[in-house]
């Protein structure tokens, strides 16, 4: 087996892990970042630099586009941290 192809692998096993990992916590939005940009860059370096395919390479980049737009709504949907919100209540 090639160094590429079990590089892939593994790089699509590390996103698979901390996807499930974000899904646990309930983080949607994070969930479909990492997702997206780990196939995006199996479908852009596999299928577009190293088979040659154009197509993969070009939807790779829209991939890693569409990660980050996932990304920014997941930033967008995060609670906004109140100064001094540690829970205790200072009289």
């Amino acid at each position: 087996m090639r160094i590429e192809v079990i590089t892939l692998v593994l790089v699509c096993a590390a996103g698979a892990i901390s996807a499930v990992v974000q899904a646990r916590k309930g983080a949607w939005w994070v969930v479909a970042g990492t997702l997206l940009h780990t196939l995006a860059l199996v479908v852009g370096l596999y299928g577009g630099v190293d088979r040659g395919i154009t197509l993969c390479l070009w939807l790779g980049g829209a991939l890693v586009l569409a990660g980050f737009g996932a990304e920014a709504m997941a930033h967008r949907r995060s609670p906004v941290p109140v100064p001094g919100g540690d829970g205790v209540v200072s009289s």
